[in-house]
C-alpha cells in the first residue's frame, strides 16, 4: 500500500514533468519564431528605406542636371 503509492506519486511528478518540458519545449519554438519574424521585419524595412533613398537620390540627381 504505501509503496503503491509513492509510486502513484512518483508517476504524477514524472507526468508534471513531462508537461513542463513540453510546455518549455514550445515557448523556445515560439521565442525562435518571433525572433526570426523580428529580423526578417527589420531587413524588409531596411530594403524599403534604402528603396525609398535611392529614389529620392536618382530625382535629387535628375533635378540638378536640368
Amino acid at each position: 500500500m504505501f509503496l503503491d503509492r509513492e509510486l502513484k506519486n512518483i508517476q504524477a511528478s514524472k507526468d508534471r514533468l513531462i508537461i513542463c518540458c513540453d510546455l518549455r519545449r514550445r515557448l523556445v519554438q515560439i521565442e525562435v519564431q518571433s525572433f526570426w519574424f523580428g529580423i526578417r521585419s527589420s531587413v524588409a524595412n531596411l530594403s524599403l528605406g534604402m528603396a525609398v533613398v535611392d529614389r529620392i537620390y536618382k530625382f535629387w540627381r535628375e533635378r540638378n542636371k536640368k
